[in-house]
């Protein structure tokens, strides 16, 4: 079973719904799931999840405060007694990202993995950022999201040496998203030559449902229940079983 899992992708690549909503799946199997946004300017979890992260709790508070608990630091999700999740806070003052090191986020993810029996980390477009960086390096398991376009080949053949640097290739299991119709998905994977695990419906809703903290996968129209369904399987193979 994986433990760490690594969500990435480039700009509107829809990775961040695929990390919210797998973690929520993963929850949902009788595990304790932590995820982490490496957003280091904005607190996007908790758009996508409906809460707010208070001062003394989230991602700075995790990094610098001196705690062998860095479970505590998770903000509890309502929906779900086993995701907890940790963000920037909802209101922080200072310029805190600029002193984020690459040893204080590996103990973090370390301390975390030990604290949960899932960790989730929705990683961030550019590659130096610190959070998604070693997030990258230490997952076992790397879903790597793909919104068909040029953009998103572009961004593929930019990270090409960071992921060789790394040794990403082997970890990675590239998903395709539903194209909307603005590109040929056949021309895309004709462009990239990547295997594709499988593909994710394009939901013309997720905006509105994102931006009313309701996660795709608890919302039960015909397409969003066609996502959760992919999600459904995916979470199988990390667990290696049955939903308990």
């Amino acid at each position: 079973m994986s433990k760490i899992i690594a969500v990435w992708g480039g700009k509107h690549s829809g990775k961040t719904t695929f990390a919210v909503n797998l973690a929520c799946a993963l929850s949902k199997r009788n595990k304790l799931v932590g995820l982490i946004s490496s957003n280091l300017t904005y607190g996007e979890l908790q758009t996508f999840l409906g809460q707010e992260v208070p001062q003394e709790k989230g991602l700075f508070a995790a990094l610098y405060t001196e705690n062998p608990n860095v479970g505590e630091k998770f903000t509890d999700y309502a929906e779900s007694k086993n995701l907890f999740f940790l963000s920037v806070p909802t209101r922080y003052s200072g310029l805190l990202d600029d002193n984020v090191t690459l040893e204080e986020v590996e103990q973090l993810i370390n301390s975390a993995s030990l604290a949960f029996d899932l960790l989730v980390v929705d990683g961030a477009v550019e590659v130096n950022n610190p959070l998604s960086s070693v997030g990258l390096w230490l997952a076992d398991t790397i879903f790597t999201l793909h919104r068909p376009s040029i953009a998103a080949q572009m961004w593929q053949i930019g990270v090409a040496d960071f992921v060789r640097e790394l040794h990403l290739a082997e970890k990675q299991s590239h998903i395709l998203l539903a194209p909307n119709g603005e590109f040929d998905d056949k021309a895309y994977r004709s462009l990239t030559e990547l295997p594709f695990v499988c593909e994710l419906p394009y939901l013309k809703r997720a905006g509105e449902l994102e931006n009313a903290g309701t996660p795709l996968y608890f919302f039960k129209d015909r397409l969003c229940r066609r996502y959760a369904k992919v999600l459904e399987q995916i979470a199988a193979k990390i667990c290696g079983g049955e939903k308990q």
